[in-house]
């Protein structure tokens, strides 16, 4: 599973908890959660289509 795919799937799980605890507390934190693992998935995924950096050509 690629870190793009764990982070999606942790985002998921815990959106899914968050719909089944009562707790408003601990269903805040959760989803809140899900918000950052999201946003780690999105930076990875940004990171990956960045394109490389092309190295300097130097003239001998």
């Amino acid at each position: 599973m690629s870190d793009t795919a764990h982070y999606r799937f942790q985002s998921d799980q815990a959106r899914r908890l968050a719909r089944q605890v009562t707790d408003a507390a601990v269903r805040e934190k959760l989803l809140e959660m899900a918000e950052e693992y999201g946003r780690y998935a999105d930076l990875i995924e940004a990171r990956s289509a960045e394109p490389a950096p092309v190295e300097a050509v130097t003239a001998h």
